[in-house]
């Protein structure tokens, strides 16, 4: 494709947007990570990409539409100002009255989990019953109020790492189900089997699951027997859902045969496995392990492209990237002028790169009066410069506990 500009601009990577080309950076080329000089931005990853590397590049412009469009959007005047809040004013938020039934809804379902890993390890049989009953409630929060069950991933689970891993693939599951456009009814199913996909795990040795070396090959075979202890539990449970089961049982097999337990090939994988065994990834990739700490989402993101094909189902890939985006919410997030906040949701317009951000930290990292506000409009800091986002953090950046302003809730002046 070629690229006829109308002329270069400097533009702050906050502002950005997929299908600009950039033409000179910051840094000279050789002091950056890009291989090509000029290239243009394909895709979301190419914009984080970008800003990880500089504050500002310089783009080229194909027509004097394009151009103006982008200066309309970052140029601030008075009058659009006060346009602009008349748009984007927002009445006092609550974000704990904002979080209220899912974190009742979550709570519910951590019980549960909680309650069928202690049965089961104990030999004991457990309620199916109940554990539909808790994908149901989660499926019709995440159908009434998804961004604020999304933001339940990052609540704090004292009931151990299986209960909490389990619980966060089935909040993520229903929703990448739903944006896939599965029925109620299939999204239910594929939120049991993600909850219980590691059912098997109570029967490993825990040390093999808290080791913080690397396991050895006969470790490592230990460890790859749960889905088949899964099915064992499973099989013996005639009210669960069929697809469920396969869920719990081969979210571990992958496209190219070399997953386990069965090492199945692509066209023996059916759709909702493949789903679960993506969030499977993303969930551990994006959380701390004994062995490392958790890796931030384009990191996580980069590691299932790798996998694509091979691995994990490319077009599913790609489309997690596209329901999640860059800044989901709960993610921590500095902005150019240095302040910190939590993405809250993201906007009406679908902008994934200018989500509604609830800033909590002032440029010298401590505590301001909270202000939400929503970066597709532009609003303007102290210095009446447009907020952007320079770069995201992993949780508890900057001290920040994002589990704590969901317990404890914020009420948010509007924005001015």
């Amino acid at each position: 494709m070629s690229y006829k500009h109308l002329q270069s601009v400097k533009v702050y990577t906050g502002d950005l947007e997929v299908g600009m080309f950039v033409s000179a950076l910051d840094k000279p080329w050789e002091k950056s990570a890009f291989l090509l000089q000029g290239f243009a931005l394909q895709d979301l990853l190419d914009v984080e990409a970008v800003k990880n590397e500089c504050k500002h590049v310089y783009v080229d412009f194909r027509s004097e539409a394009q151009l103006k469009k982008h200066r309309f959007k970052t140029t601030v005047s008075k009058t659009y100002k006060e346009k602009v809040f008349n748009q984007s004013q927002i009445d006092n938020f609550d974000l704990k009255e904002h979080t209220k039934t899912a974190r009742r809804v979550t709570r519910g379902s951590s019980k549960v989990v909680k309650s069928v890993l202690d049965k089961v390890m104990l030999g004991e049989d457990f309620d199916s019953y109940s554990v539909k009953s808790a994908v149901k409630n989660m499926v019709r929060e995440v159908l009434t109020n998804e961004e604020a069950m999304l933001m339940m991933i990052m609540m704090k689970n004292k009931d151990g790492r299986i209960a909490q891993h389990s619980l966060n693939v089935s909040i993520l599951s229903i929703g990448f189900a739903r944006f896939l456009g599965f029925s109620e009814t299939q999204i239910e199913e594929i939120g049991i089997g993600a909850m219980l996909h590691d059912i098997g795990k109570v029967k490993v040795d825990e040390k093999l699951l808290n080791m913080e070396d690397k396991l050895s090959d006969e470790q490592m075979h230990d460890l790859c027997k749960h889905p088949q202890y899964s099915y064992e539990i499973l099989q013996k449970k005639s009210d669960l859902p069929a697809a469920a089961v396969d869920i719990a049982v081969c979210h571990h097999e992958r496209l190219g045969g070399q997953g386990y337990p069965r090492g199945l090939k692509a066209e023996q994988i059916s759709k909702r496995v493949r789903i679960v065994s993506i969030i499977d990834a993303f969930e551990s990739l994006t959380s701390d392990q004994a062995h490392r700490k958790a890796f931030s989402v384009v990191e996580a993101y980069k590691v299932l492209m790798q996998g694509k094909g091979n691995r994990f189902d490319e077009h599913l890939v790609l489309k997690l990237i596209e329901w999640r985006g860059i800044y989901p919410a709960g993610t921590i997030v500095e902005m150019q002028n240095g302040e910190v906040g939590i993405v809250v949701s993201g906007n009406r317009k679908g902008n994934k790169l200018k989500p509604k951000v609830l800033l909590i930290l002032n440029e010298e990292k401590k505590k301001r009066k909270q202000r939400l506000v929503d970066l597709s409009f532009i609003q303007t800091d102290a210095e009446s410069k447009p907020y952007t986002i320079y770069k995201a953090y992993e949780s508890e950046a900057f001290g920040v506990s994002v589990s704590q302003y969901l317990e404890e809730g914020l009420i948010i002046a509007p924005t001015r």
